[in-house]
């Protein structure tokens, strides 16, 4: 049954293994990878013209060039101060307390504190950790925590109480007469508030004692890896109600961090700041601190000196932050899920980055605040129903770090879309590759993909043909991977020294595993990116009808049906009905039972009885937890729920698995999926999904596992929930023709009604009302505004 309405229209593990060579790179090709950054005008939105980013970026590349240069110079190691032999702090960070604001980022334990070489708390920006020490002690005594709170994003509250106090003299005040309250605030720069309420009937003095300490470590190092290059780390620096942490770093980046007291401190010894506080009944005393950060990179030949704070770049942060909010107005008669929805929402928010010219999605908290492409382009595309403005920052960003030029050390090859980008010492030092790194085999096929849904839901041609180039490099790259692959397919295999073994989603190194528990050998030519370079193909074809030019049109449409073709009878494996999970060296078929070829069917490349065995095979007791799809078969033989990628629960598989079950008409099946993620979602703090949680049945625990380090909020787990919805809601976007479809509307079970407000399909709006009854799910069209068709197809 199909029914319109229309209006007229009014006004983000690395592997030392150096591979077969990859085939988008013949073996000869040694060039250097440049950053290509294409002018376009400057935006409404505040942001520096695509020119004067350009003009920075080079300059930031000649600058790090030289000092490689100079790096190999000069012997390693001089510090003023011995380090250990390690700093890693890779642990369970569950009971983390996270807040972020633009390139400023907080973990606290649940008492608001920063607990010295515990863990991975602290105070990061730009890739380093600038605080790692914030203990708050009374009378040498840690105090109780009876709450936190940090739903608000960039800030954060903790109501705490005292431990029974010896005063001295006999005296002792007992346990929970104070009530302190610790508020920290992310902002252009950082403030901490304790406030100390007295609710004892008599007043007393007590002796509060911060302990502070800033090492400066690099992320990489955090998160592992064995220590590089270090520079001078200064002596904490005290003066009146200031207190400093300087490093000069090994790449001549001078980091500091300021810490200025009210009050002044009464003694400041090395990093602990003592204070005698006198406290009367009933009257709160406060202690505030202000914490300043500052990253001064070196001069570049003209005197020119990076100078980054929290502030830089405010407007450019603020103006994405702010277009993330201007959202549909999404209600349900489902309280949880209104929550739920609203928090994957306001994360994304929170994830929004300004940095060195650049506005973007950052991947996850705390491992991944940085730009990455394949994290970017997925989070945008779960997005577009609901912001495509994200689409628009991302597209533009990531085509400006679009390969050049082959590069070993950075898996580059020119069209390639970059897999990701760090700024610190580590990275300036060029002891990773990410400066950018480039090891990814589907962020290019992503970059393709999320240009042309964009175009679907915005029909901004505008945007293509500034980018057009870019999108022609990429379908290059495709074309000289292909060319170059054994198998027939887009393959990987790392070129670089320090580079990922696994190129795909899943890059872990044990990710990718064969029936008997090996590892697949590169060049490996993944299951679902076959299905991405499809989708890319096809959606690029109906970007260029939309232009005008339907002999390339045509080719490409030409070459996905090819590509279909081989698809479907070399993936296939009829003793199984599934997907191959890959290809590997020697053209052997990996036929373990994974989760990826779930994500061939929102591509469209899988044929429709075999999408419903696909459907049916990732719903068995041994792949569907309950909760959602494993990443690999319980039966298979690598299976370990408790590991990153080979029977984990990860939302954004789950979510793109969902959208292609409902395309293909397998509506219980998605809607199973949805109920689970959602589900889940109740169960962790603040309705926030976190990357990825344990692979236990739900039959086993009623609640899901969590998994120790998982980034919390974390860009594509926030878009997962969005996404679903899209997909119940059948909102299919044609905004070339002005026509919004719903096909095959389908609320689950337990959301019976849902109304959603100004949802943009081009520059027109519509506001839909959705109401289950019994097994059908009826759409009425309340409001349109501009020139809109709504078709409903049930």
């Amino acid at each position: 049954m199909t029914t319109s309405h229309s209006r007229p229209h009014h006004t983000p593990a690395h592997a030392d293994d150096a591979h077969d060579p990859p085939a988008d790179q013949p073996p000869a090709a040694k060039k250097s990878a440049t950053k290509h950054k294409k002018p376009t005008p400057s935006q409404q939105t505040g942001q520096n013209s695509q020119a004067q980013v350009a003009e920075k970026h080079q300059r930031r590349q000649q600058a790090n060039q030289q000092q490689a240069l100079a790096n190999q110079q000069q012997q390693a190691g001089q510090s003023a101060r011995p380090h250990p032999t390690s700093s890693t702090k890779l642990a369970d960070i569950r009971s983390a307390v996270t807040t972020k604001h633009n390139t400023v980022f907080l973990l606290t334990d649940p008492n608001g504190d920063i607990a010295a070489g515990a863990n991975a708390f602290g105070l990061y920006f730009r890739d380093t950790c600038f605080l790692d020490q914030l203990d708050l002690r009374l009378n040498d005594q840690p105090l109780i925590g009876l709450l936190e709170d940090a739903e608000a994003g960039a800030s954060c509250v903790f109501e705490l109480a005292n431990p029974a106090l010896d005063l001295g003299g006999g005296r002792t005040v007992p346990k929970e007469r104070l009530g302190i309250r610790r508020t920290y605030t992310l902002a252009d720069h950082i403030t901490h508030a304790i406030q100390i309420r007295n609710n004892d009937q008599e007043a007393f003095d007590v002796e509060a004692t911060l302990a502070l300490s800033a090492q400066f470590w690099d992320m990489f190092t955090i998160r592992g890896m064995p220590l590089g290059k270090r520079g001078t780390l200064h002596p904490p620096k005290a003066a009146g109600d200031k207190l400093s942490f300087v490093y000069d770093g090994a790449d001549d980046h001078r980091r500091t961090t300021t810490i200025t007291f009210s009050p002044a401190p009464d003694a400041i010894d090395g990093g602990t700041a003592h204070f005698h506080l006198h406290l009367p009944h009933g009257q709160p005393v406060t202690l505030s601190l202000r914490i300043d950060l500052a990253d001064d990179g070196p001069p570049d030949e003209g005197g020119h000196t990076d100078h980054f704070t929290p502030a830089t770049e405010h407007a450019q942060h603020h103006a994405l932050h702010a277009a993330m909010n201007a959202t549909p107005e999404i209600t349900s008669d489902n309280p949880l899920f209104d929550q739920a929805l609203h928090r994957a929402l306001m994360d994304m928010q929170m994830l929004t980055t300004s940095d060195h010219g650049d506005t973007f999605i950052a991947a996850g908290i705390p491992w991944y605040v940085a730009l990455f492409g394949r994290d970017s382009c997925i989070s945008a595309y779960e997005m577009l129903a609901f912001q495509p403005d994200l689409a628009r920052s991302t597209l533009r960003v990531l085509a400006s770090y679009q390969a050049d030029d082959y590069n070993d050390f950075q898996d580059a090859a020119p069209g390639k879309i970059l897999h990701e980008l760090r700024v610190g010492e580590r990275a300036n030092l060029r002891e990773i590759p990410q400066i950018p790194y480039y090891g990814t085999v589907d962020a290019t096929p992503w970059f393709l993909i999320l240009m042309g849904e964009y175009i679907r839901w915005t029909g901004d041609l505008a945007l293509y043909q500034e980018l057009s180039d870019n999108v022609d490099r990429a379908l290059t790259w495709i074309d000289t991977n292909l060319h170059h692959s054994p198998s027939g397919f887009v393959d990987y295999g790392s070129r670089s020294a320090h580079g990922l073994a696994n190129q795909g989603w899943k890059d872990s190194g044990n990710s990718v595993v064969n029936t008997d528990g090996s590892l697949a050998q590169p060049p490996i030519a993944l299951v679902e990116v076959q299905g991405y370079v499809y989708a890319a193909l096809q959606g690029i074809a109906q970007v260029q009808r939309l232009t005008g030019d339907d002999m390339r049109a045509d080719h490409l449409e030409k070459r996905a049906a090819e590509l279909q073709q081989q698809f479907n009878a070399r993936y296939w494996l009829p003793n199984t009905d599934f997907y191959a999970y890959a290809i590997e060296r020697d053209n052997r078929l990996v036929q373990s039972v994974a989760s990826n070829p779930g994500q061939t069917l929102f591509t469209g490349i899988a044929d429709a009885e075999k999408a419903a065995l696909v459907a049916q095979r990732l719903m068995a007791d041994d792949m569907f937890s309950g909760w959602g799809v494993r990443t690999l078969a319980a039966s298979e033989k690598a299976y370990n729920p408790l590991d990153y990628q080979v029977g984990s629960v990860w939302p954004h598989d789950n979510a793109l698995i969902a959208l292609g079950l409902h395309r293909y008409g397998h509506i219980a099946q998605a809607q199973q999926i949805f109920t689970g993620i959602f589900q889940a979602a109740t169960y962790f703090e603040h309705y926030r999904l976190p990357e990825v949680f344990d692979g236990f049945a739900r039959a086993r625990y009623n609640r899901p596992v969590h998994y120790p380090v998982a980034c919390r909020p974390q860009a594509w787990a926030a878009g997962a929930l969005p996404l679903l919805l899209q997909a119940a809601l059948g909102l299919t976007p044609d905004a070339a023709q002005h026509t919004l479809h719903i096909r095959r509307p389908a609320l689950p079970t337990w959301l019976h009604e849902l109304t959603i407000k100004r949802l943009r399909l081009g520059n027109a709006h519509v506001d839909l009302h959705y109401q289950r009854t019994d097994d059908m799910t009826l759409v009425g069209v309340i409001r349109t505004q501009g020139d809109v068709t709504v078709q409903i197809e049930y």
